[in-house]
């Protein structure tokens, strides 16, 4: 399974289509962005603990099926995949902005020095 095809899951469960998605990803601050996403990732209750409290869920539901339950398994090994890769994806522009804010510090700190 290719990261777009999991991407056009995620997305399509939203109801975005392939092309609207794009579009909400470009024209932003990658600065503004990660600190927008940090806060909604870290806060109490925020996207960081759903995912935290959906994969236990998937997992207790694991445990509870029958060994001879494949397909019901393979759901919920799948489901925990999708919850990782999100998990990822909001990490990812997390630390994104916090190293596009470190590099603007720096070129701002280089461009003090060879004033």
């Amino acid at each position: 399974m290719t990261n777009s095809t999991v991407m056009d899951r995620i997305a399509a469960y939203f109801g975005y289509t392939r092309r609207e998605y794009p579009r909400l990803r470009n024209g932003d601050d990658a600065v503004a962005r990660g600190q927008r996403w940090e806060s909604f990732y870290a806060e109490e209750g925020g996207l960081g603990d759903m995912i935290v409290k959906l994969r236990r869920e998937y997992f207790e539901a694991y445990g509870a099926t029958g060994m001879s339950d494949t397909a019901k398994q393979y759901e919920y090994a799948l489901a925990d995949r999708l919850l990782r890769q999100l998990d990822r994806e909001a990490r990812t522009i997390v630390e994104t902005g916090k190293l596009r804010a470190n590099e603007q510090a720096f070129a701002a700190r280089n461009a003090a020095i060879t004033r």
